[in-house]
């Protein structure tokens, strides 16, 4: 098959556990791109997050940030919004029942009590300067923002608990008709525009380069990238993604920690 784009995730599928893209995924990244082959950095991460990996190794890719919400490509930056009452309903509901969530603008990024869930993904290392990149802020009361909300475009939110099922709880509340809410892993949900998907984000690119979707590698580790493999050519989860997410798609490559994007794109010979 003539592949003309890899739609690579980010965190658990290019990076590694250090968060850092090792030097042999940079090398396939370049080799890849030298033939021909677009390159579509497709994640859950704000878009300002994945253009500072790029930026850092010096390559140019397209973007699919915050699951599909966001996207840049060319000279194009587009963003999908979500209604502002909505979220306000469920920052209450949030409070509530004492569920730790953030709110994702398309100019800045709003964290409720703490900045454990910015920690786990955003710290700095030694590739890229996140506390320098991205504008962030602490409040202890939706009341506190609801002004600046009202006047900046909410393209995402974020759920998270620490185990103890309260998310479970309010999923039955959530109105899964109006928005796009998965749930990715165990501990966290994001809800988006119902049109927002990686899937989405990264079809509508190649269709703007004339890409064929089945001429489209996928790559990626968790249920945020299901959307990518349904809509692909040839789907490839890596080593460390959850069996039921291996079985849904065409093939399985080597861990993030063993470089396992760029053995796929060896093993497939096209680099």
């Amino acid at each position: 098959m003539n592949y003309k784009m890899l739609a690579v995730d980010m965190d658990g599928t290019l990076l590694d556990s250090n968060k850092l893209i090792p030097d042999e995924n940079i090398d396939a990244l370049f080799k890849l791109q030298k033939n021909g082959v677009k390159v579509v950095f497709s994640t859950g991460r704000v878009i300002e997050s994945a253009m500072s990996y790029a930026m850092a190794i010096d390559f140019e890719a397209d973007y699919v940030g915050s699951n599909g919400a966001s996207m840049a490509y060319e000279d194009n930056l587009e963003t999908l919004q979500i209604n502002t009452d909505r979220v306000i309903e469920f920052a209450h509901m949030c409070q509530k029942m004492n569920i730790d969530y953030n709110i994702i603008t398309d100019s800045h990024n709003y964290y409720y009590q703490n900045l454990d869930f910015y920690n786990i993904y955003y710290f700095d290392n030694d590739m890229v300067k996140n506390s320098n990149i991205l504008s962030k802020s602490l409040f202890c009361d939706i009341n506190e923002i609801e002004a600046e909300l009202r006047n900046e475009k909410i393209i995402k939110m974020d759920m998270y608990e620490t185990g103890d099922n309260r998310l479970s709880e309010i999923w039955e509340k959530l109105d899964h008709e109006e928005f796009t809410i998965i749930r990715p892993e165990a501990n966290y949900v994001e809800i988006m525009n119902l049109t927002a998907s990686k899937g989405n984000g990264v079809n509508k690119i190649a269709n703007h380069y004339g890409i064929d979707k089945s001429q489209i590698i996928t790559m990626g580790d968790s249920g945020n990238d299901l959307s990518m493999f349904e809509q692909c050519g040839l789907s490839i989860a890596m080593g460390n993604a959850h069996g039921d997410i291996k079985k849904l798609t065409k093939m399985t490559t080597d861990t993030n920690d063993n470089c396992g994007v760029a053995k796929a794109l060896r093993n497939l010979q096209l680099i």
